[in-house]
């Protein structure tokens, strides 16, 4: 199968650990010249948030989205504030393991974990296509609220949810099984090596970063007649078809294409 994947000069995690480098890099520069020119070591917490925020600039100068930022802006105070507060030593590894299932396409595909609201499952709702024997996917389907609201909705339907970070993908089958609907399934892998032409709509809530390459593969892959759908980001150059604003508190607008 061809690789739809982004080629990137730099991958975001080692794009934010330069930044932090260089930003700890300048700020102990600039401490120092502190204590050279006004003969006093700086205070530690306006240093260390000086040093988050030239790591969220320089996070953003290396090509990271904007989420990223928060978590280059807190990082050095968050461990200077762990370090103080001197917790048992299980808990650093345990929470990098958590986070690291929890967020696991954030660092290698630049994709958070962006859940679907309950009135955007009612607006993906509307603009099914009314064949019967439907078939959807939801790629990056987090909790699986999408495939389990729309497969009540569609008792005829199927309904899909590819996931690979481990504690969504843990809690979405445990969902699925204790008080989901027969006809929502949920898949563990990567969406790339999902083959598109197997539905009839494709839906996804993923980041502007893999847009490009994703509707490279949808149209690669996808029958005339299917439909494909994002939540909130669209794809450079190739303006959708229609665009329906959600009637919700962040104004969701759904872009969605009809292949031809």
């Amino acid at each position: 199968m061809d690789n739809f994947n982004s080629k990137r000069r730099l991958s975001p995690l080692a794009a934010a650990m330069l930044a932090q480098l260089a930003a700890a890099v300048l700020t102990l520069g600039g401490s120092w010249g502190a204590v050279v020119v006004f003969g006093k070591v700086p205070p530690l917490a306006p240093v260390l948030f000086v040093q988050g925020g030239l790591a969220g600039w320089l996070g953003h100068r290396f090509g990271l989205e904007r989420w990223w930022l928060p978590v280059q802006f807190l990082f050095a105070p968050a461990l200077a504030l762990g370090m103080w507060l001197s917790p048992p030593s299980w808990i650093y590894p345990a929470a990098f393991v958590g986070l690291v299932l929890v967020y696991w396409n954030s660092a290698g595909e630049r994709v958070p974990l962006y859940l679907t609201n309950r009135a955007t499952w009612a607006a993906l709702a509307g603009l099914l296509p009314a064949k019967a024997d439907l078939v959807f996917v939801d790629i990056g389907c987090g909790f699986g609220g999408v495939i389990a609201f729309l497969a009540r909705s569609r008792p005829q339907g199927r309904f899909y949810g590819i996931e690979s970070a481990p504690v969504p993908f843990a809690v979405s089958w445990l969902r699925l099984k204790l008080c989901g609907p027969p006809n929502a399934r949920l898949i563990y892998g990567d969406y790339w090596k999902a083959d598109l032409s197997r539905y009839d709509v494709v839906y996804c809530f993923l980041s502007p970063a893999p847009m490009p390459d994703l509707y490279r593969k949808v149209r690669a892959e996808m029958r005339p007649g299917s439909v494909f759908i994002s939540n909130s980001f669209e794809v450079p150059d190739f303006p959708a078809d229609e665009i329906v604003t959600v009637n919700d508190r962040r104004r969701t607008r759904l872009h969605v294409w009809r292949i031809n």
